[in-house]
């Protein structure tokens, strides 16, 4: 029987009363990355739901979603900059290398 590339992994999100099932590529990094995520997204959405009382869960998840969003924005940008550095660095030493050699 073969083996297929890809498998079923369940998460659970707190207040959600189905677990969602996922297909993710075996021998991947997928698995880890959906498991950390929805451990994040639980933690966040513990820490809102302790400090802030009365709101529905979807109004917790879309505090979730907007602190993911702005996470992944600001990670977005700071890998843009280091990107930019990493240019000019390396537009530097060639011209170094271009003058002392």
């Amino acid at each position: 029987m073969e083996v297929s590339e890809y498998f079923k992994i369940n998460v659970k999100l707190n207040d959600i009363d189905h677990p969602f099932s996922l297909t993710v590529k075996r021998n991947s990094e997928e698995e880890k990355i959906f498991r950390d995520a929805t451990k994040m997204i639980n933690t966040y959405y513990n820490e809102y739901k302790s400090r802030i009382k009365g709101m529905d869960s979807t109004s917790y998840y879309g505090m979730v979603a907007l602190l993911t969003a702005r996470l992944y924005i600001e990670a977005s940008n700071d890998k843009k900059e280091l990107e930019n550095t990493i240019a000019q660095i390396e537009k530097e030493l060639a011209a170094y290398l271009e003058q002392n050699t």
